[in-house]
């Protein structure tokens, strides 16, 4: 059986902000930084051999910590990237034109194919998500692996692995330093629990 840590990176100055992150980037905030050091500790009895992240800088400042602690190379993978609003990224939620909320409602409704400008559609989200985490866990069998990435692209992925409608209403949240802890046996996922660390 192959254990896989989902962790989302520590807050931004984004996240504080309320600004849609996407593919653009904002440094970690004092209270993000402490998250990192703080999955640290939540990692201190799990024999980590194997550390994935995106290869956003939020995603990788997050991660260092681990990295030095376990000894670990960081794999960076585009693939494990946060959804792309295209122009929206890094601009203030409160700030939207009514248009932009318009999109914005027709992509989180799942509208088949819909995509803001040149971003990308939750399907694309989801099947590269997807296909990034096989390839991972398919590569270590029996290993314990950190994969360090985003708020959607988790929701996509454990939409998948519940077989929850991609256009179906958010059940949970993903807090920033949340870990998800999924099992992969027999080419089956299975969420074990969802922890906050925040």
């Amino acid at each position: 059986m192959t254990n896989v840590y989902l962790i989302r990176h520590g807050e931004t100055l984004f996240n504080q902000q309320g600004c849609f992150q996407g593919h653009s980037d904002s440094p970690l905030t004092e209270k993000g930084q402490q998250q990192a050091l703080q999955l640290v500790e939540y990692f201190k009895a799990i024999p980590l051999q194997q550390l994935y992240c995106s290869d956003l800088g939020r995603a990788q400042n997050s991660a260092a910590p681990l990295a030095i602690t376990h000894q670990l190379t960081l794999h960076t993978s585009k693939r494990l990237r946060e959804i792309s609003y295209d122009y929206l990224d890094g601009q203030p939620k409160l700030q939207l034109t009514l248009q932009d909320k318009q999109k914005l409602q027709r992509l989180f409704s799942g509208e088949l194919g819909y995509r803001i400008g040149k971003g990308e559609t939750l399907q694309e989200v989801q099947k590269r998500v997807v296909n990034k985490l096989n390839k991972i866990a398919l590569s270590h069998p029996g290993q314990s692996i950190a994969v360090m990435t985003h708020g959607l692209s988790i929701v996509m992925l454990l939409k998948q692995i519940l077989h929850i409608p991609v256009d179906a209403p958010r059940q949970f949240n993903i807090h920033n330093a949340s870990v998800c802890h999924l099992t992969y046996e027999a080419d089956q996922w299975t969420l074990q629990s969802i922890q906050r660390n925040d």
